[in-house]
């Protein structure tokens, strides 16, 4: 029994450890950069979940190329990092944007060649194509692994779209079949048109 108090009391110990790591909202990057750091890929991350966003927080850690700047959990956090953290790519779970996709594609477009992607548990082709068509350069679902995650960051740095490799190949099957959005935005699904002829490319080179 004592022995079980004592492991109790550690794992108490341990979670409000970590609980107090995932409380910072924003982790800002110091003074203290290097030249190795000036050529890495700089990372915002902004989730709600705190565990989620300690694995990709864990996923970035152990990649060289890539090196965290900021971290939070609301919009407020995202504007804050995008304005005092300068990341290179701003990965954001959509459920944070209370307004829609349009808002958080405005703050990313206030950072210095920001570009946004998209972490969400949402896999609905329509979604993917109205926030690729709007402007957001990548579409992750949540189930990535960290080296895919690590790829997919890549990939939208170097300029290319990216959509996870299952969401892009449902997006071009269903759009063969039919309309993705209503008649209405008939402009949007031309648009379309290029955006997935680049991921499906993008998604066969690899």
């Amino acid at each position: 029994m004592q022995g079980g108090q004592v492991e109790g009391r550690a794992h108490a110990v341990s979670t409000a450890m970590t609980s107090a790591i995932v409380a910072t909202s924003v982790t800002r990057f110091g003074s203290g950069a290097t030249d190795k750091d000036a050529r890495q890929i700089r990372i915002a991350i902004i989730d709600p979940y705190p565990i989620f966003r300690i694995g990709v927080v864990q996923a970035i850690a152990r990649s060289e190329g890539l090196l965290l700047v900021a971290e939070g959990a609301t919009a407020a956090d995202a504007q804050r990092a995008v304005q005092e953290a300068a990341p290179d790519v701003l990965l954001v779970d959509i459920s944070i944007a209370e307004d829609g996709i349009e808002s958080l594609l405005r703050l990313a477009k206030t950072g210095t060649n920001c570009k946004l992607v998209v972490l969400t548990a949402l896999d609905d082709v329509a979604s993917v194509s109205k926030a690729l068509a709007t402007g957001v350069k990548g579409y992750i679902l949540k189930g990535i692994s960290g080296s895919e995650l690590v790829g997919a960051i890549q990939a939208v740095h170097a300029g290319l779209p990216f959509v996870t490799p299952e969401l892009a190949s449902r997006l071009l099957t269903e759009a063969r079949g039919g309309a993705l959005l209503p008649k209405r935005a008939a402009k949007l699904q031309d648009a379309l048109s290029y955006r997935e002829k680049q991921m499906l490319d993008h998604v066969s080179r690899d």
